[in-house]
């Protein structure tokens, strides 16, 4: 069986550049082990914003904007609505350093153009009355919006698949095999395919995936865990953003998703008792009427962390046709329309109109 691309992994990152590589007419397959969106991508607050509270490395700015834009645009493709919330985000301070904190974040907000607002707590709370009587001033940021990353993998995958591409799920990868620089073949559990090129998309499985050419891929997983409340009627359209990473926001279908420390702590996806304690005594701080709300379910989900904190988007040294596409963090939603569209130019136009070079894999020392 031979494709023009084989995607491994059908997470948000796999599933757009199925869809971008399927809009520039490629013959795609996705081989993914579960279902869509199995891994990070189903566990992610999927927040799209211009800039993140802790800063946006200066090479990912041109993707930011990019894939901010290229998002809402892509949603006319889809089946079904992504259920775009666009409140913006509010970072809220809980004591007086945290509101000093909010100025800088204020400052390159600014610098890009927008036009962000500081409120101390009185009027915050006017602002968002939902904000506790402990938050002492907030940052609002209107450049951001949220959807739903459950309907964004689907609606790429459909897009794609009307388009030609196909999706096998079910289907481990064991190895890639390749000679003198060029793919040989992907040897499944299910038997062996062939493409003219690969691209990687495995997020925190990507370095077992590629460790049978012998590579060293400095991803490693990061656990996240969330708490998912009952629904309830709709009061706000905002995120909620604190400054020790923690934050929740209220869905299209009235519920309130809540997260997230980062942890490194290998593969192991149990929920915590004492992370989970400290999410809902500080997030109910901010935010008293999630105290009130009955917890559906908690969930964790693996993000892919890359040592620099930069993504790899890149072809392997050793075979130009095999690229890798992983290594997001907590921003695969954000960066995934730019990534598809980055990859597909690298298939089909043999290079990306973006700047990407502090994304290759070969600023790794340890990659030959």
């Amino acid at each position: 069986m031979h494709s023009d691309v084989i995607i491994i992994g059908g997470g948000v990152i796999g599933t757009a550049c199925a869809y971008y590589l399927s809009g520039r007419g490629a013959k795609v397959q996705v081989m993914e082990r579960n279902h869509l969106g199995a891994g990070a991508s189903g566990t992610t607050a999927a927040i799209i914003s211009i800039s993140g509270g802790s800063g946006t490395p200066e090479p990912l700015r041109p993707l930011n904007a990019e894939s901010y834009h290229l998002l809402l645009d892509a949603e006319q493709d889809f089946d079904q609505p992504i259920e775009i919330m666009r409140g913006g985000t509010i970072y809220a301070a809980l004591n007086e350093q945290q509101a000093l904190d909010l100025r800088p974040v204020y400052d390159e907000i600014r610098q890009m153009g927008i036009s962000c607002k500081l409120f101390n707590g009185m009027d915050a709370r006017r602002f968002e009355p939902l904000l506790g009587a402990e938050v002492t001033a907030t940052l609002f940021n209107p450049a951001s919006y949220h959807i739903n990353p459950f309907r964004l993998v689907a609606g790429y995958m459909g897009a794609a698949l009307r388009r030609g591409a196909r999706v096998d799920y079910g289907m481990e990868v064991q190895k890639i095999k390749i000679n003198s620089g060029r793919i040989d073949r992907i040897v499944t559990d299910k038997g062996d395919y062939h493409a003219d090129w690969v691209v990687v998309a495995g997020g925190a499985f990507t370095p077992q995936i590629l460790s049978s050419l012998g590579l060293q891929i400095p991803i490693v997983p990061a656990r996240g865990q969330v708490i998912l409340t009952e629904a309830c009627e709709q009061m706000t359209e905002s995120v909620i953003m604190l400054l020790s990473h923690l934050y929740a926001k209220q869905t299209a279908s009235g519920n309130f998703y809540i997260g997230s420390h980062t942890e490194f702590v290998g593969f192991d996806n149990r929920i915590t008792l004492e992370k989970i304690t400290t999410f809902t005594q500080t997030i109910t701080r901010a935010l008293p009427i999630l105290g009130r709300l009955r917890v559906l379910r908690f969930f964790t989900g693996l993000r892919p962390v890359c040592e620099d904190n930069l993504p790899i988007i890149s072809p392997v040294p050793c075979c130009p046709r095999l690229i890798v596409a992983s290594g997001h963090g907590r921003t695969g939603v954000r960066f995934s329309a730019s990534t598809g569209k980055v990859v597909s130019e690298l298939v089909m136009d043999g290079k990306a109109e973006q700047p990407i070079e502090a994304f290759a894999l070969d600023r790794f020392t340890k990659i030959v």
